[in-house]
């Protein structure tokens, strides 16, 4: 099943939110994050402050958003995957779907990209915000596995488990590629880790059980 594109009004407001997160990420980038005001990131991209206010409610928010929107992707690609796919496949394919889009995914860059992660995961404050964004994406990708696998979120364990296991190693992979030296490529290294961690777990095509 192919996902449906977004309206234009839905892709400007996405449009608005990328380049809200991207400025930021830049401008923390050339002067340290404790150094941007709110006012200085609308200042740049010529909007009012209350249409940031919109989108985020911190500037660390801001600088975290790339990494809560892939986690939330990813569950909306999982509802799309085949239904007779392995459910850890499907997942994995999910939560990788976001990096295969990186032009540069196979490569040690794409530069942006990085300096946009290792801003987001060098900060204690924005550690604290991609926290509570993965909290609120684990979730909704929770919920996403139970419906595929005919479990209940409220009741089984396993929805969770498996949502949290595959952010988790996901977030684990990128802190590890951003430090690699010499730099290492992306997503040969995820794909792998995704793969031994599917090794290691015994769970049954479309099983909802706890």
């Amino acid at each position: 099943m192919t996902p449906m594109r977004p309206g234009f009004r839905e892709q400007k407001k996405q449009d608005m939110r990328d380049q809200l997160s991207l400025t930021t990420v830049l401008m923390a980038r050339e002067r340290g994050l404790a150094n941007v005001r709110v006012e200085d990131i609308v200042d740049r991209v010529g909007v009012s402050r209350r249409t940031f206010s919109n989108y985020f409610a911190s500037k660390e928010e801001a600088v975290a958003d790339r990494h809560r929107q892939r986690a939330a992707q990813a569950a909306r690609v999982l509802s799309q995957r085949p239904p007779e796919e392995d459910l850890w496949q499907a997942v994995t394919a999910a939560v990788l779907q976001p990096y295969t889009a990186w032009s540069g995914a196979r490569s040690p860059q794409p530069k942006e990209e990085q300096d946009s992660l290792l801003t987001a995961l060098s900060d204690p404050a924005m550690q604290t915000a991609i926290a509570r964004g993965s909290r609120l994406a684990a979730e909704e990708f929770a919920q996403a596995i139970a419906v595929r696998s005919g479990g209940d979120v409220n009741t089984d364990f396993y929805p969770r488990f498996i949502a949290n296991a595959a952010l988790s190693t996901a977030l684990v992979t990128l802190e590890f590629w951003l430090n690699a030296q010499p730099p290492i490529e992306l997503l040969p290294l995820m794909e792998g880790a995704f793969h031994q961690l599917g090794q290691g777990l015994n769970h049954q095509t479309g099983s909802g059980t706890t």
